[in-house]
Parts: C-alpha cells; structure tokens; sequence
C-alpha cells in the first residue's frame, strides 16, 4: 500500500542514519577543521601584510631639505675631496720652504781588509750621521706653477660642492613637491572609486526594480574597474615617489614618508625673464665656478709642464759626524771611536738634457687638457642659458595648467549647483547628481595638482639661476682660503 511503503521507507532512512551517523560527524569534523586551518592561514596571511607595509612617517619641507643636507653620502664625500685639495696646495707650496733631512747609517764589518792592513784592528761598527739642508732657490716658475694648479683645483673641487650642495636642495624640494602631488591624485583616485562603487549599486537597484537597463550596470562596472585600476597605479606612484625622497634624504630604514601640505612656497617668482637672468645665473652658479676654475687650472698645468725643460737652481748644506773603530786608521790626529765631524755647502744646478720624450708628451698632453677644459666651459655656458630658458618654459606651462585647473573648478562649481536644483525638480536622475559631484572633486584635486606642479618649476628656475636656498637655517658651506 502506498502509505504503509512510505512509512516503511521513511523508517528505513530513519534507521539507516541512526545506524551511519559516524560518516557524518567524521565530514562535520573535516570541515570545522578545514575552516579552522583556511582562518589560521588567513591569520598568517594578514600578520604578513601587515609586517610588510612599512610604517608611516609624516615629514615637512623644511625636515626634508634639512635631513638631505645632514645625511647625504655624496656631500659628506664631496667635503672630504675638498678638504684633500686643500691639503694638495699645502703639499704644492711645501716646495718653496727649507728641506731638512737626516740620515743614520751603521755598518758592521766596515773592512774586510782591516785585519790585513791595520795591525790590531777590532771588528767593530761605523757610525754615520748625515745632516742634509736645501733650499729651492731658482725653478724658473715650476713650483709657482704647481701652487697655483693646486689652488685653482681647490677652487673647482670647492664649487663642485656647492654644485651638490643646490643640486641637494633641489632634489629634496621636487621629490617632496612631486610626492605631494601624487597623494592628492591618490585621494581624487578613492573619491572616484567610491562613486563609481555607489553609482553601481544604483545601477543595479534600478535594474533590479525594471526601472534601468543592463548597460548601465555594465557601464558602471567599467567605471568601477577603471576607478580601482587608476588607484592601483596612483598608490604605486606615491610608493615611488616616497622612495625617491628618502634615498635623497638619506634614509635607509624601510618606512613610508607622507609629506604635509606647504602654505608658501619658498621660490615663487613673479616674472621669470632668462635674458635678465643669465647674468646672474653666471655669477651665482658653481657649474659655471667650477668650469672657469678647471680652464685657469689646466692653463697652470701647462706652465708647469712646460717649466719641466727649464734648469733648476739649489743651495746645500751638509754635515756628516762619523764614529771610527778603534785602530782603523793608523793617523794620531784623529781619534779613534770618537765623533768625527765635517761639512760642505754649495749650490746644486740641474739642466734636464733628454729624458726620452717624457717632457714632450707632458707638454702635448696639458695643452689638451686646456683645450678640452675651454670646450667644456662654454658647454656649460650653454647648459645655464639652456636650464633657465626649459624652467621658465615649465614655469608658463604650469601657471597656463593652474587657470585651466581653476576655470574648470568653478565651472565644475556652477554645473554642481544647477544639477543639484534639476534634481529638486526631477528633471535629472541621481547619477548625474554623482557625476556632478565627481568632476567637482576632481576639478579641486587638479588645481591642488597644478599649484604643486608650478612650484616644482620655481624649483628648478631658481636652481637654473643659482639663488635656490634651503627653507631652513641652514647655510651653504662657506670656502676656506687655502694656505
């Protein structure tokens, strides 16, 4: 009967689950620890993630520039080269002081002979001391050449510093304005994903309603992907850039800077003109120091080779005290193990005659070194007028892209406002409320954009000139006068 088959079968189940239940509990067991091992390694997942995102570290313009200037590699290296070429000039005009030497010489088994010549001679040692003084007297401008080779090297050695020291100031201010930009491109990029997000849960809420259609949906799909994908390389650009910054800092720690927003821009110009600017960047930029001192260097390399061919002139003095062994000699005038003293003094004249082309090849070598120190100048006199002319371009490009920026702020401004009354009205849908409110955050975020932008262009026209300074105390290093 149908019923009773029914109750049958419904017992049979019945017993057949009563009887098997340990399968059941055994995959109820799997599973709790399936899940238990996926949360754990959820766990680990997340402690990884978070141990690898460095932690942030807010930084100011001033502390930026400050700590690029304390902490940089290349300055500390560049300040221990310029106190080498101090030293070399020292090491130059050595050459026009008195040379005083002394030699100690002892001799053991002085003569071998002693024995046979001298009758009861002793094996004993010789003692000689020589006292040697000379004094540079006439070089025909050689050791005058090298001093001032030395100094116009220290001269150029210092200006490369001060090269670096701006070109430190520079970098740390762009890396730094270039960062700050990139995070309010990171913050317009998750105002826009958000909206995107909100415009496509309404897309599909109207689709799911019957009052839209796929391809919105599908539409705002796309514009959330985009948003998303736009984010990803916003944020990888800000990790850049963050990068960038504490390499010029000096930074070695693995943290991820966050720069503050600057109210006033320390190099803001009013008129950049490069005409009116190329004489002052000649004057104020150490490229330009430091080309004209390597010209006036080579030009003493080439005296001072040259002055190779030319005799030198020397005065001497010499004492030698020497102790004798007993017996060496058979003369009772002179005491045996006793000091025994004499001097000369004189004049020593050299004339260099041939040398193997030594001098020659010099010659023809400093003289290239002069040509290529004069070709090398007036490339960087083309440099300078080169950077001032690309600043001041990058100067009226940016101030050209702030008006553009601003303009299409207030125009973003006005269509908000007229949208938002539309909609009061039902003229309009609330998608073009959003939209309107998305071009109104990013036209803000531009115009952020634009004013960091046109600050890294004053940036590098006051470096063009030469007059970029740090936003600090702090003071270029001042150059020593060598000795």
């Amino acid at each position: 009967m149908p019923g009773r088959s029914g109750r049958m079968d419904r017992g049979r189940e019945g017993s057949l689950f009563r009887g098997n239940w340990f399968p059941f509990l055994g995959k109820v067991i799997a599973g709790i620890c399936f899940l238990a091992l996926l949360g754990l390694s959820w766990l680990d997942f997340s402690r990884e993630d978070a141990l690898a995102i460095p932690p942030a570290q807010e930084v100011t313009l001033s502390q930026a520039v400050e700590r690029a200037l304390a902490a940089r590699p290349d300055l500390k290296a560049e300040a221990a080269r310029v106190r080498s070429a101090r030293e070399s000039v020292g090491q130059s005009r050595a050459a026009d002081y008195p040379q005083l030497s002394a030699s100690f010489q002892t001799l053991y088994g002085n003569s071998l002979f002693g024995f046979f010549l001298f009758p009861n001679y002793n094996y004993e040692d010789l003692n000689l001391l020589t006292v040697t003084l000379t004094q540079n007297l006439l070089d025909f401008g050689k050791t005058g050449s090298q001093i001032d080779q030395s100094r116009w090297s220290y001269r150029a050695e210092e200006a490369r510093r001060q090269t670096l020291w701006l070109s430190t100031i520079r970098d740390a201010e762009s890396d730094y304005f270039t960062l700050l930009a990139d995070q309010h491109q990171v913050l317009a990029d998750k105002k826009s994903l958000e909206d995107a997000t909100l415009q496509l849960a309404r897309a599909r809420l109207r689709y799911a309603t019957g009052t839209g259609i796929v391809l919105d949906v599908t539409r705002a799909r796309v514009n959330v992907e985009a948003a998303r994908l736009a984010l990803i390389r916003s944020r990888d650009q800000v990790r850049t850039d963050a990068v960038n910054l504490a390499q010029v800092m000096g930074l070695e720690k693995n943290v991820r800077l966050v720069a503050q927003d600057v109210e006033h821009d320390p190099n803001t110009l009013e008129s950049p003109d490069p005409d009116r600017d190329l004489p002052v960047a000649l004057s104020h930029r150490p490229e330009w120091k430091e080309a004209r001192a390597n010209v006036e260097a080579a030009r003493a390399g080439l005296k001072n080779a040259r002055s190779q061919n030319y005799p030198s002139l020397n005065a001497l003095f010499q004492s030698f005290t020497a102790t004798l062994p007993r017996g060496a000699l058979p003369f009772t005038y002179i005491p045996n193990n006793s000091p025994y003293s004499t001097f000369n003094f004189g004049g020593i004249l050299t004339v260099p005659i041939f040398e193997g082309g030594y001098m020659i090849h010099q010659t023809a070598r400093a003289r290239s070194d002069l040509l290529t120190a004069i070709d090398t100048r007036e490339s960087v006199r083309l440099q300078v007028s080169a950077d001032l002319r690309k600043a001041a371009i990058a100067i009226s490009d940016a101030r050209q892209q702030l008006e553009e920026a601003r303009a299409e702020e207030e125009n973003a401004r006005k269509n908000d406002t007229l949208v938002e009354e539309a909609y009061r009205q039902g003229q309009v849908q609330s998608v073009d409320v959003m939209d309107a409110q998305t071009a109104l955050r990013q036209a803000r975020e531009s115009v952020i954009r634009a004013r960091y932008l046109l600050m890294n262009g004053f940036v590098a026209y006051q470096y063009a000139r030469g007059t970029i300074e740090p936003p600090t105390s702090l003071k270029p290093p001042s150059p020593e006068n060598p000795r």
